[in-house]
């Protein structure tokens, strides 16, 4: 997030004249000691200065680390809470953030304690996304974490768990309040008597001292506010309205706004330590800023804040402001309305306002983002985008169409967008957000009536860089759309990866290079957002899994409208072929053209998707693509379908790209065109479907060998290309080397050859081998014939080994030798513990741990030690890392002993000596507190350093501890 609400730069300065609040500093030590403070009190209590004061004796004498977030109004939405949080915790919050990533940020600084410090939590509004957000939070704290929420309520948080444990300490008015020697103390700083009607109201008591004794503190405000110039009065009115700003903020509002000269001036007004200026709430009920509201409203939103600038105007009641901030959120946000923010906004409203079409458009939104489906989105956007153009308000009706295009897009509902798109024409398009909503409507006027090409040139022309990303995402979205159906994949992937970052964007980008001929990794059948795009996916995911010979579910056939129809043609025939029913998807491409015939110009564009199935299976698309120009995607698969058509009719002439047959062509047509290649000698494509796409290219080899025209080639392909074995083959190396089958140990006596097992271990260690380094790793000391003969009698052996049921004469799948290098077929049925402990992540610590049985590659000590020492490095990371989060989840014990085991392999690793320490204390062991403490001074020593910052903060609390 990167603003000045949060971290330690958010803290409070001092005050000029500020008392020290000892006994509330030492009740807020006692918050390392609790998972959860709470601080409630009313306005002028004094909960900041007390946590700014707890958190700079935490700076002199460490317990842990502070992290401060200061909550406004904005942060009722739950994403820009836990960015803030984030923040402040210094971690990178990512997009989307939310609980999840802030307990792992706050598990990530263990073994040092955390405490999040939530300042004026009360603008969190019980029951909003950002106080679901810190109820999470609260219920997964980590036991090296801590939660301190102040303000003048605190979220109604389920503790009643922790609060009968003794876990929460509360913290309220009685304790905040002034005593009576802290008033006389504060009097004697001022040079004045103490006023006795305040009650031990810390803001009162500094107010009224500042005006003179015995004022009121309402007197004495009036009585600071008469002393001030016009100016200081200006700027302090400035300042009140923003709440917090920075000096040219209140410059906006105020000429010549003399900041510090108001800090000196005024009481309850501070400057924070980010530069911003504060001036306490206490001052707005006395300085009167109408005259103020229309340019704070301009700043707030120009900081990006509208959730405050809303707040100024409905506070003020000012519903004309309220109804410009409501169309510029629905405007600025669309899909991703702050829901929160939106309906604090229209409980507000008073009822004689609520048909008003601004109002009428925030509701619209709202429900929508509750439910997309409700009917009554379009009434009430159709009746504020009548209004609005009623009134001449281009710019607001133009917002109105753009809820109803998200809206209709989220449905799929083509007619809704049809309509959208007609009254999109009646639209002034002066400004880039009309220009783009005229385009997009234009476009998909264009693409529904099966002129993909228009619909680009109105696309081109819309200017999506110009508007809020949230604006020209449908837009995007469906300019990718349209350069696909144009045969155009490349470009559609480019742009889409270019211009949008969400899941479903990754998942254009892949179908469009899929069906460009590029064999990518294709995401599949995620949910997505709509119905529609559900179906989208699921019929892409049919025809792209023909490809791999598999079949799934059959989409529901019988569509009313041609683009949802020929999906499910396409998906119903991949699937045909896939089960060797040719003649059967003959008939479904037949009966679809019945339906909707080509004459129907959208119905053709839409069957180009799926373009090699309709090429071979309909003689009557065939003869019309053969003379129609298509795009470079089109013009790919066309040349895949007529490479497999020719090669049945024995002309071998065309080398299709091996790509393009598995993309293009369901897997029997593949191997059907690879098998035809091979039985003229050409193996490649047999060889690489075999690689990219597994067993089942070998059982359809099989299948062929029946075949009296494919026989040959198919028994080429087996008898070249070795097919996988039928059992899994596990190799560990970390620890005394075993080669498991099916899962268990193999007693083989080629493992007991030393040269085996060197062999078997480099080529674990290293993806490729060349002969060169094998023989100078392993044979070092004999001449060139001597040790070639010896590696060919070894790769004997270690075949042997790995697949001992393999004929003789097959090529080994485990083994492979291309030329002069050696390689392991890593994956599928060869696995090698080594792979995984490399391939397993931070949610996977448990597992990478216990792969562990001891030194890894024993046989080849001494010849890659570099390497064998890169490893048990990572494993030392893996042991403490997982110890950290043994101890976050209350675990000391564990994570003591994992301390230890990495203690044994890295004695001088800080990051090892921090979790031991903090494993013992949290432990409560004295004895253990003691040994570890001498540990680690002992280790210290050794290598003549003193602690880092965070070792020296727990050596210290050692002290206290044992």
């Amino acid at each position: 997030m990167g603003d000045n609400t949060t971290g330690l730069r958010a803290v409070p300065r001092p005050l000029d004249v500020e008392l020290p609040r000892l006994r509330l500093v030492d009740r807020l030590s006692a918050r390392w000691c609790r998972p959860i403070t709470l601080v409630t009190a009313g306005a002028g209590f004094g909960k900041t200065t007390a946590l700014a004061q707890a958190v700079r004796a935490n700076l002199l004498e460490p317990q842990g680390v502070d992290a401060w977030v200061t909550c406004g109004p904005g942060h009722e939405d739950a994403v820009r809470l836990a960015t803030a949080i984030l923040d402040a915790l210094g971690a990178a919050p990512g997009s989307e953030p939310g609980a999840r990533e802030v307990l792992v940020a706050l598990r990530r600084t263990a073994p040092l304690d955390v405490c999040l410090l939530l300042d004026d939590v009360h603008e969190v509004p019980d029951g909003s996304p950002g106080a679901q957000l810190l109820e999470a939070v609260a219920r997964a704290l980590p036991d090296t974490a801590h939660l301190v929420l102040s303000g003048r309520t605190t979220p109604a948080l389920p503790l009643a768990r922790r609060q009968a444990a003794g876990e929460v300490a509360a913290i309220e008015t009685a304790e905040l309040a002034f005593t009576g020697a802290e008033t006389a103390a504060l009097a004697r700083s001022f040079g004045r008597e103490p006023a006795g009607d305040l009650h031990g109201w810390p803001a009162l008591v500094r107010l009224s001292l500042t005006a003179g004794p015995a004022a009121s503190w309402r007197y004495a405000a009036e009585e600071v506010l008469s002393r001030l110039p016009p100016r200081l009065r200006d700027t302090l009115a400035a300042l009140v309205v923003l709440r917090s700003a920075t000096a040219e903020e209140v410059g906006a509002l105020a000429a010549n706004a003399e900041m510090e000269h108001l800090v000196r001036e005024v009481p309850l007004v501070d400057r924070l330590d980010d530069g911003r200026y504060r001036a306490h709430d206490l001052w707005t009920s006395l300085v009167p800023t109408e005259h103020l509201r229309d340019k704070a409203v301009e700043v707030l939103t120009a900081r990006g804040d509208l959730a405050a600038a809303g707040r100024v105007a409905y506070e003020a009641h000012d519903w004309p402001l309220l109804a410009r901030l409501a169309v510029e959120l629905v405007r600025t946000t669309l899909s991703v309305l702050p829901g929160a923010t939106a309906r604090r906004w229209l409980d507000a409203v008073p009822a004689r306002h609520r048909r008003e079409p601004a109002f009428l458009l925030l509701e619209a939104a709202v429900v929508h983002a509750d439910d997309f489906t409700d009917p009554s989105i379009d009434r009430l956007v159709d009746q504020a985008c009548a209004a609005m153009l009623d009134a001449g308000d281009h710019e607001q009706a133009a917002a109105a169409l753009g809820q109803a295009v998200i809206t209709a897009h989220s449905r799929g509902d083509l007619v809704r967008l049809a309509l959208v798109a007609q009254r999109a024409q009646q639209l002034d398009a002066t400004t880039p957000l009309l220009k783009v909503l005229k385009h997009s409507a234009a476009a998909v006027v264009a693409e529904l009536a099966g002129d993909p090409e228009t619909a680009l040139s109105h696309l081109v022309q819309a200017p999506t860089t110009e508007v809020p990303k949230t604006f020209a995402v449908s837009t995007t979205r469906f300019h990718v759309h349209c350069l696909s159906m144009c045969g155009r994949g490349q470009e559609a992937a480019e742009l889409a990866e270019r211009m949008l970052d969400d899941d479903l964007a990754r998942r254009h980008a892949a179908a469009a290079r899929w069906f460009d001929g590029q064999a990518v990794e294709f995401p599949g059948e995620d949910a997505d957002s709509t119905a529609r795009g559900e179906f989208v996916a699921r019929a892409l995911h049919t025809v792209i899994a023909a490809s791999f010979g598999e079949t799934t579910t059959e989409l529901p056939a019988g569509q009313d409208n041609p683009r949802d129809a020929v999906l499910a043609c396409a998906s119903h025939a991949a699937v045909a072929v896939t089960r060797g029913e040719e003649d059967l998807a003959r008939n479904v491409y037949a009966r679809h053209l019945a339906r909707w015939p080509l004459e129907i110009r959208v119905a053709e564009r839409h069957l180009r998707r799926f373009l090699t199935l309709g090429y071979v299976l309909s003689d009557e698309l065939r003869e019309r693509w053969d003379d129609t120009d298509l795009g470079p995607s089109h013009r790919r698969a066309r040349a895949a379908g007529r490479a497999f058509l020719q090669a049945r009719q024995g002309d071998l002439r065309d080398d299709l790209d091996e790509e393009h047959a598995l993309c293009f062509l369901p897997l029997p047509w593949s191997v059907e065109l690879a098998a035809r290649l091979a039985a003229v000698g050409r193996t490649k494509l047999g060889t690489w479907l075999a690689d990219r796409v597994g067993p089942a290219v070998h059982r359809r080899f099989r299948e062929l060998t029946r075949d009296p025209d494919l026989a040959a080639g198919a028994t080429r392909l087996l008898a070249t290309v070795p097919a996988p074995p039928d059992h899994p083959i596990g190799i560990e190396v970390i620890g005394p080397m075993r080669v498991t089958r099916n899962g268990l140990a193999a007693d083989a006596p080629e493992l007991r050859r030393v040269r085996v097992r060197q062999l078997l271990g480099l080529l674990v260690l290293r993806p490729v081998v060349t002969r060169d380094q094998a023989v100078d790793l392993l044979w070092p000391d004999h001449d060139p014939a001597g040790a070639a003969r010896n590696l060919r009698v070894t790769m004997t052996h270690l075949r042997r080994l790995l697949e001992p049921g393999r004929a003789g004469g097959e090529a080994s799948y485990c083994l492979r030798s291309d030329g002069d290098s050696i390689r392991l077929v890593r994956g599928g049925l060869l696995t090698a513990d080594l792979w995984s402990f490399h391939e397993l992540g931070e949610a996977d610590l448990g597992d990478a741990v216990a792969l562990w049985r001891g030194d890894p590659l024993p046989d080849l000590a001494g010849v890659c030690e570099a390497e064998i020492a890169r490893i048990r490095s990572r494993h030392v990371r893996n042991l403490l890392a997982l110890g950290e989060l043994r101890l976050v989840t209350g675990d000391p014990a564990e994570a003591h002993q994992l301390a230890d085991r990495a203690w044994e392999l890295e004695p001088f690793e800080p990051r090892g000596h921090r979790l031991a320490l903090a494993a013992a204390l949290r432990a409560r062991n004295p004895q253990r507190t003691s040994e570890t403490r001498a540990r680690v001074l002992d280790s210290l020593r050794q290598i003549g350093v003193r602690p880092d910052p965070a070792t020296e903060i727990l050596l210290r609390q050692t002290v206290r501890g044992s």
